[in-house]
């Protein structure tokens, strides 16, 4: 069926009549002049004139088609193919509306937002469908992922469907929203199956990786894809808080605390004088000013002072059309104060050739008490007149042996729940190790191995360090940087152990030649970890790399059971929180922005016991307790924000979509385009006039031609 979209403009093809007229009058009748000469022509001229008039003719008829087609082409004729609803649709169709619920959606221009008007173009999809038309909706927001929903009739279902639906705060899934789509189509009968998208095309929510292999499911699935642009085609500007890096969180006698907090500014103008304020505790604790260039960026730090104990707050900027990521949280939980024993093997008069000297700078940097880790260092001699159980962790640093007693004494406290660290030396025999400990030790140690530090190419190299299988929690929670100085680390002399590992053991790093590194093992409520090398630089130079202070403190914070380390951490909108459960917890209740609380029981994963929540579907300060405990009794924070990749209203293109969709037939418009039926109906129409005008360029070309013969 051929329509228009300017219907009044066809009034022009009466200019067709204008030729025509013309044409009627200059038409006079010749005067007839009787003259012999000429007689003999008559006979000739007679086939001239009547090539004359064929021509007159032909530039009659192709002047009025000229406006004629003109007039067709300016009132914009398309052919219309029907889909879900509509008077004219004679098949049935199944159709699933996506609709784009993420945080850029609540983008809000006089109080209406995007979503609002996505919910409303939902509802009139929905109210075109006839009785023998089916639809389900569903929302990108990866909340909605594990809800299966169904293909209905029930147009009332639909409408309730649509009103419960609310923006969350994860950033577009499209094309996930698409695989749903596609899995429900499937299943159905129908001889038309359509997808509707409705979305502010921001350009994150697209994963141009999954086209690779859902072009092909498109095309031979589905008989059609519309998408409805709710933002108009309007690019929208935004302003946003993308990055929040905390420098101190120690609680040192001062009390000071600092941040750098980075603002985008995604629109076409300069922000000038853009207030930012930071909250600690619900109380204003400082505030500073951003001046952004257009399409930039700028960083400013903030510092403030806190008491001692666990803090929550927030930086946020003014509200704008997109408030959702005008603030971003932080948390400062106070460090857990853990006492290390660190037992010198083999003390010097210079103190830098000591055991325990990189050891204990690594445990506490300053000096000052900052650190949550207090270093105690003694002799061998010394340590039958200590407890080990005043102690939470105990570093047996190139130990020759100990006393009988205190070798129970250590069995017992890891039995308890203390930790216990043993790092070897050329002290360290092997034979009394895999005797005293053996109900400690990972696996039994093996022979020494001297690798030389001048080796040739074709000699054996000191060895380095790797993460060999799943990243363990110890250095899950290091950056990148740190990460990758593994391989720059050298070890000249390590113990090499048997393979066959002891119960509950572990290995968190291995060497370049896959023997364990650095091993694990759970003893009860305890935890024992055995460095395979020396701790000092006798055999590596491991404690004069960057990695070392963090890697100890880390490995400190995890095998004590402190929080610190997995609570001062960031974790964004929908993904799980993971925290590893203390031997003597029982349950976790956790408390939501809202304040809505969920019991949680530990649950085992690769080995290990975690409280795992995955309900962080709000933006906030989430807290938890740990009963059961004697360790954590006082409850703990960690703030969950937005990803900052929905911040960014890039939008894709028309052309772009077009050509990630294959050869699926996709429709693009605006839900306010003037187009109300096709818009909601899902109306696919082609276009004519550019035939039209095509042809009128033709008809011009060959009357200029014909004219002048």
């Amino acid at each position: 069926m051929i329509s228009f979209l300017n219907p009044l403009l066809l009034f022009g093809i009466l200019g067709a009549c204008i030729p025509v007229i013309i044409h009627l009058i200059n038409k006079k009748k010749a005067i007839s002049h009787k003259f012999a000469a000429i007689d003999f022509l008559l006979q000739s001229n007679k086939r001239i004139y009547v090539k004359f008039k064929l021509r007159q003719l032909i530039l009659l008829v192709l002047r009025a088609c000229l406006f004629a087609f003109l007039a067709m082409a300016l009132a914009k004729p398309f052919i219309k193919s029907y889909g879900a609803g509509g008077a004219e649709a004679k098949n049935p169709t199944s159709n699933v509306i996506i609709v784009d619920n993420s945080y850029s959606m609540q983008y809000a221009e006089k109080n209406k937002s995007l979503f609002h008007s996505a919910k409303n173009t939902a509802r009139n999809i929905v109210e075109h469908l006839t009785k023998d038309d089916k639809a389900a909706v569903i929302g990108c927001s990866l909340a909605n992922s594990s809800v299966t929903p169904e293909l209905e009739y029930d147009k009332e279902k639909l409408f309730t469907i649509i009103e419960n639906l609310r923006p969350g705060y994860s950033t577009t899934h499209i094309t996930s929203a698409l695989d749903r789509a596609i899995e429900l189509l499937i299943a159905d009968e129908a001889p038309i199956k359509q997808i509707f998208i409705l979305t502010d095309l921001a350009r994150n929510g697209w994963d141009l990786k999954w086209f690779q292999n859902g072009q092909q499911k498109l095309r031979n699935n589905i008989s059609g894809i519309h998408i409805v642009d709710v933002s108009e085609g309007k690019e929208s500007g935004n302003v946003a808080i993308t990055g929040l890096e905390l420098h101190n969180t120690a609680f040192d006698k001062s009390g000071d605390i600092s941040f750098k907090a980075t603002v985008f500014n995604y629109s076409p103008d300069k922000v000038k004088n853009l207030l930012a304020q930071v909250f600690v505790d619900q109380k204003k604790a400082t505030q500073g000013f951003f001046n952004i260039e257009a399409n930039s960026s700028e960083t400013k730090e903030f510092c403030f002072k806190v008491e001692s104990g666990s803090h929550f707050g927030w930086i946020e900027i003014p509200d704008d059309n997109l408030i959702a990521d005008n603030k971003r949280y932080f948390t400062l939980n106070e460090e857990q104060k853990l006492e290390v024993l660190l037992i010198d093997g083999d003390p010097k008069t210079n103190i830098y050739e000591s055991e325990t000297f990189y050891l204990e700078k690594a445990l506490n940097p300053a000096r000052e008490h900052v650190s949550s880790l207090k270093p105690i260092i003694c002799s061998v001699h010394e340590v039958e007149g200590i407890m080990f159980e005043d102690f939470d962790i105990v570093f047996l640093c190139n130990v020759e042996m100990l006393p009988y007693e205190k070798v129970w004494e250590l069995e017992k406290f890891v039995k308890d729940g203390g930790a216990v660290v043993f790092s070897l030396g050329d002290k360290v025999e092997d034979n009394y190790y895999n005797s005293s400990f053996e109900s400690l030790l990972p696996h039994r140690l093996h022979t020494k191995r001297t690798f030389s530090e001048n080796a040739l190419i074709t000699e054996e190299q000191p060895l380095h360090l790797k993460i060999s299988g799943e990243v363990h929690p110890v250095m899950r929670v290091l950056s990148e940087m740190h990460i990758n100085m593994l391989s720059s680390i050298n070890f000249y002399q390590v113990f090499y152990v048997e393979p066959t590992p002891m119960a509950g053991a572990k290995t968190i790093l291995s060497f370049s030649d896959n023997t364990p590194a650095v091993i694990e093992r759970q003893v009860e409520k305890g935890k024992v970890v055995v460095f395979t090398s020396s701790i000092d630089r006798d055999w590596t130079d491991l404690p004069v790399k960057p990695l070392f202070v963090p890697l100890i403190q880390q490995l400190c914070r995890y095998i004590s059971g402190s929080v610190t380390g997995d609570t001062k951490h960031e974790t964004l909108v929908e993904k799980s929180w993971q925290f590893p459960s203390p031997y003597d917890a029982g349950n976790l209740e956790m408390t939501n922005p809202e304040g809505t609380k969920t019991l949680l029981m530990p649950q085992m994963v690769k080995n290990e016991k975690y409280f795992i929540y995955n309900e962080t579907h709000l933006p906030g300060i989430y807290s938890f307790i740990i009963n059961d405990t004697s360790q954590l009794r006082n409850p703990f924070f960690f703030p969950v924000n937005v990803d900052v990749s929905e911040s960014n209203p890039e939008k894709i293109g028309e052309k772009e979509i077009t050509a990630l969709m294959g050869e699926t037939n996709v429709t693009i418009r605006s839900s306010l385009s003037g187009e109300s039926r096709e818009v909601v109906t899902g109306e696919a129409k082609k276009t004519l006039w550019g035939v039209l005008l095509f042809l009128a360029l033709g008809i011009l070309l060959a009357e200029s031609f014909i004219s002048r013969k």
